[in-house]
């Protein structure tokens, strides 16, 4: 530590121990129903000490999957995200055993059916719909519907377990997080009337 304090050059320097303290204070708070999940976009050279305190580890880009691959990450551990996966991103994802996918449009949803249908399994993809929040990320409403509506034709080799709804970092007003998880609550219950779908995630 003393040799990266005197270094001449721009450094990080990361107490992953006070990392690993803060994560293991954030399940105490929501408990353990809930689910952890780092966002390796950032800090991808903390996935090892991440990997130690969460359960999952987002990964959202061809670059990211490389790093996760060439360090024995467990496929069934990431969830794989990105606004721009092609069909060879998602190949490649899932054949290295990613356990869930973000479908971020309509499209990308047809190239997961597309990829996990000519697979050699009959094992579905686990995924979650990305809904927009009123950015240019996301699907709207009545494309989401649309493909729960047509989970049964056509995306049957598709698991669908949740919804992604980003609405951006640096939340800190409690009346706006309740709204937000307010949406949350009304859309699965819209769901679950239309659908009978009971979406977990």
């Amino acid at each position: 530590m003393q040799d990266i304090l005197k270094s001449n050059t721009p450094a990080f320097v990361f107490d992953t121990a006070v990392l690993q303290k803060r994560a293991a204070q954030i399940r105490e708070i929501v408990g353990e129903t809930v689910s952890l999940c780092y966002s390796m976009k950032a800090n991808p050279f903390l996935v090892t000490t991440m990997l130690t305190c969460v359960d999952k580890l987002e990964v959202c880009s061809p670059g990211e999957l490389a790093i996760c691959k060439k360090l024995g990450v467990d496929g069934s551990r990431i969830i794989y995200s990105g606004v721009n996966k092609g069909i060879t991103d998602i190949r490649e994802a899932y054949e290295y055993g990613v356990g869930i996918f973000t479908a971020e449009s309509v499209r990308q949803a047809d190239l997961l059916q597309q990829v996990v249908a000519s697979a050699d399994s009959d094992q579905k993809a686990e995924v979650i719909l990305r809904l927009n929040a009123g950015s240019q990320f996301g699907m709207a409403k009545e494309d989401v519907f649309d493909i729960l509506q047509r989970r049964e034709t056509s995306y049957r080799s598709l698991n669908i377990t949740g919804i992604h709804y980003f609405v951006g970092t640096q939340r800190k007003r409690a009346k706006r997080k309740i709204k937000e998880l307010q949406v949350l609550l009304e859309l699965f219950e819209d769901i679950r009337n239309s659908f009978g779908l009971e979406l977990k995630k």
